[in-house]
């Protein structure tokens, strides 16, 4: 395929009339042509009515005949966000300018036959700017959006069979609720049967609220993972670790409610569409789509130019090839003075159909930068009072204790200590108190403290590694190569590049300059260095870098491993018929069991679990779609929790039944072995005072079987 070229996205500043439109109150802005045509489609106006009055003005000239409410404004807020491609981590994007537009566009819509989704090409757009703000240090903003620009989308939609579908890009929930796109639980079409039972049906479970849970009945964590990414998978897995019955989880629903795919899938289109040189040869687009559409506009197309996928349409046939005239949304633009040239560079455009606006609660949007934006290190961080040279916090974290018999953060041996505590009896639902934790730290974070002391000019930090199992230290070695960015805004975004030398040593930054996030001595990315303790200080020189003072050390362990090696899996399986006196034993690999129909059988599945620092297991089983694997030994042996930190190993037998209705075919059995490692820059373990349960770092086993009828 040819080089992909930039997307035809028009400037978001062009053809403004008036550039302090902007400044102005939501209800002071003149509204622009588009606006205007949009409002006069739901009042029956004129647009030249409309076009240049304010909604103040509209509401008092027009108070019998504009629903009031069609002037009023919705209130949408988000984060813009950029993703290490490395870590997988969100950065926030400080101090950019979200552009919301009102857009059309003239789309291609592409149906391939088959497939769960539809794409769109964009042939020909238009934008006017309705709305923008600044983000804060955090990457969060808010807006004001005119009620009828968003009334006027729904209202083009719902006019229309199917496009109230086509035009919703799907999230999360969507992936792990829909049937058909859920390979180990396939409902037939037509879906859902007739008459519809309830908001979901399923033939095992029958009508009730659609589960999104990764365990226990839900979707499992290895097939979360195939569809989700091991990333989002194991975020999702972590709040639902934490959550009890009436809990508040609001990074989980918007984890659920984030987009499925984060980057475009591409779709596939045939072959004579990637050929773009023999497209003349071959008789034009139009005949070759078999579509009665201008040539001059469907030169415009370009097979990489693409927004998808969205939701297919089941109703009606949806032809392969569909033009769609004048198609409107309401869409986001970010810019950002990326180069520090005082104009901004477009960071993300992207942004059609990203908003479900016919939501009564419009989730918080996501919107993910461009690799071009630029991201800050951290946030959330708490105020830093310093006094005098000191390590004081990894993420969000303590590392100096409070004292006075108050439940420690950290002890002498690097484990955090109120962390993924154990339970004693074994109950992941088990209600602990106490510091009784040892766990270790994992992935990327930052560490801040203070760094200011008559005399120094410059700082750096010092570690002396531990190894596992050894009783010795290394001598101290500086942390170098280590560099991150730190901004501030003054009118316009500056950036600073931080960068040691050769030697590790950092300039001390004066706290009246306002870099931001302040007190920022390290990002230590420690997926680099090896799992073991480390005792960090912090060293302070003079103008000549030599020494002047160093802090007393902090303690922290690193296990960035997940679970893994011969300790960990499926050990033995075997099956009866139910009531049966014995048991019969199966290989691990690709076993087969001969099933007497019309009979109950049973399994004994035996597993094993190992880590450094193991914290818990879940173990689980799927069927093919027609009838489901049953859990008859007792809860704990499918789902438990380290008792003490010390134990960091656990065997055990859980028994299962498969009803006779159930179809045969293909099920599996799958565990899902934790480490009690986490990453300390979480706002939900400073929200708890780390008194939490996250899940980091993981590893699942899966055992396939087959069921055959005899």
């Amino acid at each position: 395929m040819a080089k992909r070229p930039e997307p035809v996205i028009p400037d978001p500043h062009k053809g403004r009339e008036d550039k302090d439109r902007m400044d102005l109150a939501p209800d002071m802005r003149p509204l622009n042509a588009m606006q205007a045509q949009r409002l006069a489609g739901l009042t029956g106006l004129s647009a030249r009515e409309l076009v240049k009055s304010t909604p103040l003005v509209l509401a008092e000239k027009y108070k019998w005949v504009i629903d009031i409410q069609q002037l009023l404004f919705r209130r949408v807020c988000g984060k813009v966000v950029k993703k290490d491609p490395v870590t997988g981590v969100e950065k926030p994007v400080p101090f950019a300018t979200v552009h919301v537009m009102d857009t059309d566009c003239t789309l291609l819509i592409f149906a391939p036959s088959g497939s769960p989704w539809v794409w769109h090409f964009p042939l020909l757009c238009s934008q006017e700017e309705i709305a923008s703000v600044r983000t804060d240090a955090c990457g969060n903003f808010c807006v004001w959006i005119p009620r009828w620009d968003i009334d006027w989308v729904l209202h083009w939609r719902k006019q229309r069979i199917c496009f109230p579908d086509i035009f919703v890009r799907p999230n999360i929930r969507d992936l792990l609720d829909d049937p058909r796109l859920r390979p180990f639980r396939p409902i037939p079409f037509p879906w859902p049967p007739d008459p519809e039972p309830g908001p979901w049906f399923d033939r095992e479970i029958g009508p009730g609220p659609r589960p999104v849970e990764l365990s226990k009945g839900g979707v499992p964590l290895r097939i979360a993972s195939e569809l989700l990414g091991r990333q989002a998978a194991t975020r999702l897995a972590a709040s639902e670790v934490r959550s009890g019955f009436g809990a508040v989880d609001t990074a989980r629903d918007e984890l659920l409610d984030s987009p499925a795919f984060e980057t475009p899938l591409e779709p596939p289109l045939p072959e004579f569409l990637l050929n773009q040189g023999g497209l003349k040869e071959k008789g034009g687009l139009a005949a070759q789509m078999n579509l009665a559409l201008d040539p001059k506009l469907l030169n415009r197309f370009d097979p990489s130019h693409f927004f998808g996928p969205f939701k297919r349409c089941r109703d009606i046939f949806i032809p392969e090839w569909t033009p769609v005239m004048d198609v409107p949304d309401v869409t986001f633009t970010v810019t950002q003075d990326v180069d520090n040239d005082g104009d901004e560079e477009t960071i993300y455009a992207e942004g059609l159909f990203s908003v479900r606006w016919d939501a009564g609660a419009i989730p918080n949007l996501k919107l993910q930068a461009w690799p071009n934006a630029v991201a800050g290190v951290t946030c959330d961080v708490p105020d830093i009072p310093c006094a005098s040279p000191v390590i004081l916090l990894a993420g969000k974290m303590p590392l100096q204790n409070l004292g006075g018999g108050v439940d420690p953060y950290v002890d002498g041996a690097g484990y955090a200590r109120r962390v993924n505590r154990p339970h004693p009896s074994g109950d992941p639902a088990q209600v602990v108190a106490g510091a009784g934790a040892l766990t270790p730290f994992a992935g990327s974070f930052p560490l801040f403290g203070c760094n200011h002391l008559d005399g120094a000019v410059y700082y750096r930090l010092l570690y002396e590694y531990q190894a596992p199992g050894s009783a010795t230290f290394t001598s101290p070695t500086p942390f170098v190569n280590l560099s991150w960015p730190l901004y501030r805004w003054v009118g316009v975004l500056q950036k600073l590049d931080v960068v040691p030398d050769s030697a590790g040593w950092y300039t001390i930054l004066n706290d009246a300059d306002n870099w931001m996030p302040s007190h920022l001595l390290l990002n230590w990315l420690t997926g680099n260095y090896a799992d073991g303790l480390y005792r960090i200080s912090l060293q302070l020189g003079n103008a000549a870098k030599a020494p002047v003072h160093t802090t007393a050390p902090v303690n922290l362990r690193l296990n960035n491993a997940a679970p893994s090696g011969p300790a960990n899996g499926f050990m033995g399986l075997s099956w009866r018929v139910e009531g049966a006196a014995g048991w019969t034993p199966l290989s691990l690999v690709c076993p087969v069991v001969a099933r007497p129909v019309g009979k109950n059988i049973e399994f004994r599945v035996s597993y094993s679990a190992s880590a450094s620092h193991w914290r818990s297991l879940e173990l689980s089983a799927s069927g093919c779609g027609g009838g489901s694997m049953q859990l008859i030994s007792a809860p704990l042996t499918a789902s438990r929790w380290h008792t003490n930190p010390l134990i960091n190993a656990y065997s055990g037998v859980a028994e299962y039944r498969l009803p006779a209705a159930a179809l045969q075919g293909a099920y599996a059995f799958h565990l899902r072995v934790d480490s009690r490692a986490f990453n300390p820059d979480d706002s939900v373990g400073l929200a708890a005072d780390w008194y939490y349960n996250p899940l980091h770092v993981y590893n699942h086993f899966s055992l396939q079987l087959a069921v055959v009828n005899v």
